[in-house]
Protein backbone atom coordinates (compact mmCIF):
# COMPACT_ATOMS: atom_id res chain seq x y z
CA UNK A 1 0.00 0.00 0.00
CA UNK A 2 1.51 3.36 -1.02
CA UNK A 3 1.49 6.42 1.25
CA UNK A 4 -1.39 8.14 -0.56
CA UNK A 5 -3.63 5.06 -0.29
CA UNK A 6 -2.71 4.68 3.38
CA UNK A 7 -3.58 8.33 4.12
CA UNK A 8 -6.90 8.00 2.27
CA UNK A 9 -7.75 4.84 4.19
CA UNK A 10 -6.78 6.49 7.47
CA UNK A 11 -9.00 9.49 6.71
CA UNK A 12 -12.01 7.34 5.76
CA UNK A 13 -11.62 5.12 8.82
CA UNK A 14 -11.20 7.98 11.27
CA UNK A 15 -14.03 9.92 9.64
CA UNK A 16 -16.36 6.92 9.91
CA UNK A 17 -15.65 6.32 13.59
CA UNK A 18 -15.81 10.05 14.36
CA UNK A 19 -19.41 10.28 13.21
CA UNK A 20 -22.11 10.42 15.86
CA UNK A 21 -25.32 8.46 15.38
CA UNK A 22 -27.30 10.37 17.99
CA UNK A 23 -28.43 13.98 17.72
CA UNK A 24 -28.20 14.24 13.95
CA UNK A 25 -30.30 17.30 13.40
CA UNK A 26 -29.69 17.37 9.66
CA UNK A 27 -29.58 13.62 8.93
CA UNK A 28 -32.14 11.92 6.71
CA UNK A 29 -35.62 11.58 8.17
CA UNK A 30 -37.02 12.68 11.52
CA UNK A 31 -35.18 11.75 14.70
CA UNK A 32 -36.76 10.86 18.02
CA UNK A 33 -34.74 10.25 21.19
CA UNK A 34 -35.76 8.12 24.17
CA UNK A 35 -33.85 7.88 27.47
CA UNK A 36 -34.95 4.69 29.28
CA UNK A 37 -32.39 4.99 32.10
CA UNK A 38 -31.42 7.57 34.72
CA UNK A 39 -28.05 7.71 33.02
CA UNK A 40 -28.95 9.87 30.01
CA UNK A 41 -25.90 8.81 28.05
CA UNK A 42 -27.82 5.64 27.14
CA UNK A 43 -30.04 6.54 24.21
CA UNK A 44 -32.59 4.83 22.01
CA UNK A 45 -32.89 6.80 18.78
CA UNK A 46 -35.67 6.29 16.25
CA UNK A 47 -34.90 7.52 12.75
CA UNK A 48 -38.22 7.83 10.95
CA UNK A 49 -37.32 7.55 7.28
CA UNK A 50 -39.50 9.88 5.29
CA UNK A 51 -40.27 8.95 1.67
CA UNK A 52 -42.77 10.19 -0.86
CA UNK A 53 -45.09 7.31 -0.05
CA UNK A 54 -44.61 7.35 3.72
CA UNK A 55 -45.59 10.76 5.12
CA UNK A 56 -46.14 11.43 8.81
CA UNK A 57 -48.90 9.24 10.32
CA UNK A 58 -48.49 6.68 7.53
CA UNK A 59 -46.79 3.31 7.92
CA UNK A 60 -43.15 3.66 6.94
CA UNK A 61 -39.64 2.40 7.63
CA UNK A 62 -37.62 3.42 10.65
CA UNK A 63 -34.15 2.67 11.95
CA UNK A 64 -33.87 2.12 15.69
CA UNK A 65 -30.49 2.51 17.36
CA UNK A 66 -29.65 1.76 20.97
CA UNK A 67 -26.33 2.71 22.42
CA UNK A 68 -24.32 5.08 24.54
CA UNK A 69 -23.64 8.64 23.54
CA UNK A 70 -20.09 9.89 23.92
CA UNK A 71 -18.52 13.35 23.56
CA UNK A 72 -16.89 12.47 20.22
CA UNK A 73 -18.17 9.04 19.18
CA UNK A 74 -21.23 6.93 19.95
CA UNK A 75 -21.15 3.25 20.88
CA UNK A 76 -24.01 1.40 19.17
CA UNK A 77 -25.11 -1.80 20.94
CA UNK A 78 -27.70 -2.80 18.34
CA UNK A 79 -29.63 -1.47 15.39
CA UNK A 80 -32.78 -2.68 13.63
CA UNK A 81 -34.97 -1.59 10.75
CA UNK A 82 -38.72 -1.96 11.24
CA UNK A 83 -42.00 -0.72 9.86
CA UNK A 84 -43.87 1.61 12.17
CA UNK A 85 -46.38 4.43 12.05
CA UNK A 86 -45.02 7.82 13.01
CA UNK A 87 -47.42 9.38 15.52
CA UNK A 88 -47.22 11.61 18.58
CA UNK A 89 -47.03 9.97 22.03
CA UNK A 90 -45.74 6.66 20.63
CA UNK A 91 -43.73 5.78 23.76
CA UNK A 92 -45.13 4.22 26.93
CA UNK A 93 -43.85 2.16 29.87
CA UNK A 94 -45.35 -0.86 31.64
CA UNK A 95 -43.86 -3.80 33.54
CA UNK A 96 -44.39 -6.94 31.43
CA UNK A 97 -42.22 -9.45 33.29
CA UNK A 98 -43.06 -8.71 36.95
CA UNK A 99 -39.56 -7.58 37.89
CA UNK A 100 -40.74 -4.25 39.26
CA UNK A 101 -39.25 -2.31 36.33
CA UNK A 102 -41.45 -0.66 33.73
CA UNK A 103 -40.53 -1.85 30.24
CA UNK A 104 -40.50 0.16 27.03
CA UNK A 105 -43.37 -0.02 24.54
CA UNK A 106 -43.05 1.59 21.11
CA UNK A 107 -46.24 1.96 19.10
CA UNK A 108 -46.06 0.16 15.77
CA UNK A 109 -49.39 0.21 13.93
CA UNK A 110 -53.16 0.06 14.10
CA UNK A 111 -55.86 -2.18 12.67
CA UNK A 112 -59.65 -2.40 12.60
CA UNK A 113 -59.96 1.27 11.66
CA UNK A 114 -57.77 2.36 14.53
CA UNK A 115 -59.42 0.24 17.22
CA UNK A 116 -56.61 -2.32 17.44
CA UNK A 117 -53.10 -1.24 18.39
CA UNK A 118 -49.81 -3.11 18.10
CA UNK A 119 -46.50 -2.43 19.85
CA UNK A 120 -42.88 -3.49 20.03
CA UNK A 121 -41.79 -4.36 23.57
CA UNK A 122 -38.28 -3.96 24.98
CA UNK A 123 -37.52 -5.35 28.43
CA UNK A 124 -35.47 -2.93 30.52
CA UNK A 125 -32.62 -4.01 32.77
CA UNK A 126 -31.51 -0.90 34.72
CA UNK A 127 -28.53 -2.65 36.34
CA UNK A 128 -26.98 -3.81 33.08
CA UNK A 129 -28.36 -0.92 31.01
CA UNK A 130 -29.81 -3.25 28.40
CA UNK A 131 -32.93 -3.23 26.24
CA UNK A 132 -34.06 -6.68 25.08
CA UNK A 133 -36.66 -6.88 22.34
CA UNK A 134 -39.49 -9.38 22.85
CA UNK A 135 -39.85 -11.34 19.63
CA UNK A 136 -43.34 -11.45 18.07
CA UNK A 137 -44.83 -9.16 20.72
CA UNK A 138 -46.02 -6.91 17.88
CA UNK A 139 -48.51 -9.64 16.90
CA UNK A 140 -50.43 -9.23 20.18
CA UNK A 141 -53.37 -6.87 19.75
CA UNK A 142 -54.12 -4.21 22.40
CA UNK A 143 -51.83 -5.74 25.04
CA UNK A 144 -51.96 -4.99 28.75
CA UNK A 145 -50.37 -6.68 31.75
CA UNK A 146 -52.35 -8.26 34.59
CA UNK A 147 -50.11 -8.02 37.67
CA UNK A 148 -52.34 -10.25 39.80
CA UNK A 149 -52.02 -13.27 37.52
CA UNK A 150 -48.79 -12.23 35.78
CA UNK A 151 -50.24 -12.64 32.30
CA UNK A 152 -50.39 -10.51 29.18
CA UNK A 153 -54.00 -9.83 28.27
CA UNK A 154 -54.82 -9.22 24.62
CA UNK A 155 -58.12 -7.61 23.66
CA UNK A 156 -59.08 -7.79 19.99
CA UNK A 157 -61.78 -5.67 18.41
CA UNK A 158 -63.49 -7.62 15.65
CA UNK A 159 -67.08 -8.52 14.82
CA UNK A 160 -67.02 -10.21 18.23
CA UNK A 161 -64.55 -8.70 20.68
CA UNK A 162 -62.32 -11.29 22.32
CA UNK A 163 -59.56 -11.87 24.88
CA UNK A 164 -56.42 -13.99 24.66
CA UNK A 165 -53.89 -14.65 27.44
CA UNK A 166 -50.12 -14.83 26.96
CA UNK A 167 -46.95 -15.28 28.97
CA UNK A 168 -43.29 -14.99 28.06
CA UNK A 169 -41.29 -18.22 27.87
CA UNK A 170 -37.69 -18.64 29.10
CA UNK A 171 -36.48 -17.13 25.81
CA UNK A 172 -38.78 -14.12 26.27
CA UNK A 173 -41.10 -15.15 23.44
CA UNK A 174 -44.87 -14.86 24.00
CA UNK A 175 -46.94 -18.05 24.03
CA UNK A 176 -50.71 -18.27 24.29
CA UNK A 177 -52.46 -19.82 27.28
CA UNK A 178 -55.73 -21.59 26.56
CA UNK A 179 -58.17 -20.59 23.85
CA UNK A 180 -59.39 -17.08 23.18
CA UNK A 181 -62.77 -16.16 24.68
CA UNK A 182 -65.42 -13.62 23.78
CA UNK A 183 -66.18 -10.47 25.69
CA UNK A 184 -69.79 -10.80 26.83
CA UNK A 185 -72.00 -8.70 29.07
CA UNK A 186 -71.90 -11.23 31.90
CA UNK A 187 -68.15 -11.95 31.66
CA UNK A 188 -66.24 -11.91 34.96
CA UNK A 189 -62.76 -11.36 33.53
CA UNK A 190 -60.92 -11.99 36.79
CA UNK A 191 -62.70 -15.30 37.33
CA UNK A 192 -62.21 -16.29 33.69
CA UNK A 193 -58.46 -15.67 33.84
CA UNK A 194 -58.17 -17.70 37.05
CA UNK A 195 -60.07 -20.60 35.47
CA UNK A 196 -57.94 -20.62 32.32
CA UNK A 197 -54.70 -20.56 34.31
CA UNK A 198 -55.90 -23.37 36.56
CA UNK A 199 -56.92 -25.48 33.56
CA UNK A 200 -53.65 -24.81 31.73
CA UNK A 201 -51.25 -24.85 34.68
CA UNK A 202 -48.96 -27.31 32.86
CA UNK A 203 -48.36 -25.00 29.88
CA UNK A 204 -45.33 -23.23 31.41
CA UNK A 205 -42.38 -22.93 29.06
Amino acid sequence: MNRISFLCLTFITSHTFAQKIFHQAHAKGTWQYVYPFKNKSYVLAIQHLITNRAPVEELGNANIYFGKSGPKTDEIFWKENIEMRQIANNISYEDYNSDGVKDLLIFKDTGARGGNSFYNLYLINPKKHTLTKVKDFDKIVNPSYNKKYKVIVSYGLTGTNYYQLYRLDKNRVPYSIGASFNDTEDLDLDKKIATILKTNHNTKR
